[in-house]
């Protein structure tokens, strides 16, 4: 059974010109604003917090102090399902609505079971790891303390007990993405938001006869929110008759292990990645917490705004993940290194209006915070040196997306070490600190290392696309 959709007889005769751009920008685009709707979604919940009565600090930072594992277990899940959407990708350039199909519902089985054996590992240590997390936090002030962890107990024990909900929404998002669907995952992720943001106010606040439950029920509608986009999406998915993938097809439902193997294979390598750039990034993190507390203040303003630049650097990665894999599913290999080469190519003429602000508007975009005068100055000398990294960062996005769309997960993982632990970590302390004779940057020298990194990855990226073995992975 062959796909019925707009795009199949491009994706069959590689997507000629404008209208692979087209078909690039078409991805790109929502899969920007899908990136912008999940930052959105912890702002919300953050300000909601700290707008609470009675909420306070206290209920801040208990929230500060477990988002950074919530957000860690959530990153596990957007790295496994890069190997679902790839799967996805390379059956629907295929031509089979079966067997996309049942990669499809193959990766979200594979996501629920995953799911729910991360749940039991972390509620069965959930709370020797809250006690770990606060056992430096608040000494000298035990009521506040107990206040925080309590807090960061509930919302915890809600956000684990339906994450499994969250893993299953994150694999569909990258599932369907592949598949070239570009607006369902939007559609989704703004339902749930506006769910989340209703619940976190009738939960937090009590409102409509519900108990008033604090951070606890932040806790719970942050978790319960996913629900909504997954019932959307799968219901879509269900009911229509065409499309690029659907799942009223005889054999749809099925669990298939080969798949399964496929899946997993390319995501493992995925997660090894993953796990080498956040392991570099808490000793990098060091680095800037032996600062003193001006220089903390600075970088958090600075990546605050600089962060800005990696939504569309994620946006154009899933567009050029999609259009490569869907490409070499048709056979067409040729077509597959133009994509890789124009996606990045769009991707670098999108960022220049965030590397110009970046560049000759910091000070501007610092006042948007309360600082004082000298750490703003030094936050805006970080943001022209994280302006110099931009263009080297989409470049590694973008091309990083080509290579994972065709599997290539494994030299991807080893680009990421490189730059990860070969620059960025040790010559953050080498330029911070001012080891080896050098001169002593501070603060300045960790932003330096971060555009090395960089500079490292984006060239390393190109030598990999160059050597085209990436053309040739069978899935």
């Amino acid at each position: 059974m062959s796909l019925n959709h707009p795009h199949g007889d491009l994706i069959q005769s590689g997507l000629p010109g404008r209208s692979m751009d087209r078909e690039i920008l078409r991805l790109a685009i929502p899969a920007i604003l899908q990136y912008l709707l999940h930052t959105v979604q912890f702002l919300i919940d953050t300000r909601m917090v700290s707008d609470a009565s009675g909420g306070g600090d206290a209920s801040l930072a208990s929230l500060n102090l477990v988002s950074p594992l919530c957000w860690s277990l959530t990153t596990i899940f957007t790295v496994t399902a890069i190997g679902a959407g790839a799967v996805v990708a390379r059956r629907t350039g295929e031509g089979s609505a079966l067997r996309v199909s049942q990669a499809l519902w193959t990766s979200l089985g594979l996501a629920l079971v995953l799911g729910l054996m991360v749940t039991g590992l972390c509620v069965a240590f959930r709370d020797v790891g809250i006690a770990w997390l606060g056992q430096e936090m608040f000494e000298q002030d035990p009521q506040s303390r107990a206040q925080i962890l309590g807090e960061a107990s509930g919302y915890l024990t809600w956000f684990l007990l339906l994450f499994p909900l969250r893993a299953v929404v994150v694999t569909l998002e990258s599932t369907v993405r592949g598949a070239g669907e570009s607006l369902l995952p939007v559609a989704g992720g703004i339902l749930a938001n506006l769910v989340n943001i209703v619940g976190n106010a009738v939960l937090l606040y009590g409102l409509w006869g519900f108990p008033k439950m604090g951070v606890e029920g932040v806790g719970l509608a942050t978790g319960l929110a996913p629900l909504v986009e997954v019932i959307l999406i799968l219901g879509v998915l269900f009911f229509r008759k065409k499309g690029r993938v659907t799942l009223r097809i005889s054999g749809a439902l099925k669990f298939d292990l080969h798949e399964a193997r496929q899946i997993l294979k390319l995501s493992l390598p995925a997660l090894g990645a993953a796990f080498l750039f956040h392991s570099g990034f808490v000793v990098y993190q060091f680095a800037i917490f032996k600062l003193d507390a001006m220089s903390m203040a600075a970088h958090r303003a600075a990546i605050a705004i600089q962060s800005l630049a990696f939504l569309p650097a994620h946006g154009f990665q899933a567009a050029a993940a999609s259009v490569a894999g869907r490409l070499l599913g048709a056979g067409q290999t040729e077509p597959a290194m133009r994509s890789a080469i124009r996606s990045s190519v769009l991707a670098l003429v999108s960022i220049v209006p965030v590397f110009l602000l970046l560049f000759f508007m910091p000070e501007q975009l610092m006042s948007v915070f309360k600082l004082e005068d000298s750490t703003a100055q030094l936050a805006a000398i970080c943001l022209v040196i994280g302006a110099c990294e931009v263009p080297f960062l989409m470049l590694t996005e973008t091309l990083t997306g080509s290579l994972r769309g065709a599997g290539a997960n494994i030299p991807v993982m080893w680009i990421t070490a490189a730059g990860s632990w070969c620059f960025r970590v040790p010559f953050a302390w080498i330029l911070a600190y001012g080891w080896w004779g050098l001169p002593q940057m501070g603060l300045q020298g960790v932003w330096v290392a971060t555009v090395l990194d960089w500079i490292v990855r984006s060239f390393l990226c190109v030598w990999v696309i160059r050597r085209r073995n990436w053309l040739q992975i069978k899935l």
